[in-house]
């Protein structure tokens, strides 16, 4: 097909539309409006709801490899609409179309691809074209976290979206994934993360673009803008807090976005020794009445050892002085760790009383031998 032959589409299209015009009739030509080449936004298939942000950070959806998007040309139905139209996003970022060859589009807004193909198209056109670019399926969103979450690393989210009809409308489908959903997937945020500093980083064709976002905010005034909705290729970043207040880790244990228990050891002298399982940001006291509280008789109830292991392979141990009336704080309630160990001594007279056990026991078992034997 050469140039003549797309003037002659061009001249026949103009020709079909001014003979309906003047006839009642309507042209047939793809029923979605196209935008003019000047337009600063498309008008996506794929429901982008965009999350609160600064202005300064980028929010507009860029194209990748696996994106499958329509094209309509005004009056070129060869190259356009569900039969003709559909293209997906090539491997090295390109887009391959009948006579105007490959075009590159990674890294483009749906405005950008926009002007970029009616720029290919535009030497093989008598007339500038009038094009639209619509997003019919996203690619799987693939984002990093990293820092004080329990499982970091590399997350793909699929999102199973497609335009509604053939008119390429707007489809039902899932909106893009939110800061908090991605922590959750990653296992919840541990207890020595900053919520108040969270940086999501976002590559762009000049650069990263980051923000930084808190979701003390949102449990503490609701700031739903502060939840932001994330975008292939992000990075997420949540630092360790210099210090967090036992009413701070209170409060944001009840979030969604901390994890809903953790295991913890409770040995000694309790009623039922052994693992517990408590809630996240659990006391020292809700680990001792969560084993069965102290064996009465036997238990050392003033004091009580806790062990944890660090992160580093380190192993701290300290006695605290026990106050089961006592508030969270970090003297006599402590908040607890996932895999802390709780160790409850005996007290006096239990240790004195297994001491004397074990002294008589070689005498104990020789009477009992002796009574056998009919002596």
């Amino acid at each position: 097909m050469n140039r003549f032959c797309l003037m002659g589409w061009g001249l026949g299209a103009l020709a079909a539309t001014l003979t309906s015009t003047f006839l009642g009739g309507e042209p047939g030509f793809a029923q979605s409006q196209p935008l003019p080449l000047s337009s600063e936004t498309a008008s996506p298939a794929l429901p982008i709801a965009p999350p609160g942000s600064e202005a300064s950070f980028p929010e507009s959806y860029v194209l990748g490899p696996g994106d499958r998007i329509r094209i309509d040309i005004f009056n070129i139905p060869e190259f356009s609409g569900p039969e003709n139209g559909v293209h997906e996003v090539l491997v090295d970022g390109t887009l391959t179309l009948p006579l105007a060859g490959t075009v590159a589009v990674q890294g483009l807004t749906l405005a950008e691809a926009q002007r970029a193909l009616a720029a290919s198209y535009a030497p093989l056109l008598t007339r500038p074209p009038q094009l639209t670019v619509t997003l019919l399926s996203a690619r799987p969103v693939r984002v990093v976290v990293a820092g004080e979450v329990n499982r970091p690393g590399t997350y793909t989210i699929n999102l199973e979206t497609e335009a509604s009809g053939s008119g390429g409308g707007t489809g039902a489908g899932r909106q893009w994934p939110t800061l908090t959903q991605l922590i959750q997937e990653a296992g919840g945020i541990t207890q020595q993360a900053n919520i108040k500093d969270i940086q999501v980083r976002r590559p762009q064709l000049q650069g990263d673009a980051v923000i930084t976002t808190s979701l003390w905010d949102l449990i503490r005034t609701g700031d739903i803008s502060q939840d932001i909705r994330l975008r292939d290729g992000d990075t997420i970043v949540i630092p360790k807090a210099v210090a967090i207040s036992p009413e701070e880790s209170v409060a944001v244990s009840s979030a969604n976005f901390s994890p809903a228990e953790m295991p913890v050891q409770v040995v000694g002298e309790v009623a039922s020794p052994g693992g517990v399982t408590l809630p996240a940001n659990a006391t020292l006291n809700q680990a001792i009445l969560a084993a069965g509280g102290f064996e009465n008789s036997r238990a050392q109830t003033s004091t009580v050892k806790l062990v944890r292991l660090n992160p580093d392979g380190s192993v701290d141990q300290r006695t605290i002085d026990v106050n089961l009336a006592a508030a969270a704080n970090d003297t006599t309630n402590p908040i607890l760790r996932p895999n802390d160990v709780v160790i409850v001594d005996r007290n006096i007279a239990a240790a004195a009383g297994d001491t004397l056990g074990l002294l008589l026991r070689p005498f104990t078992s020789l009477t009992t031998v002796l009574r056998i034997l009919g002596f």
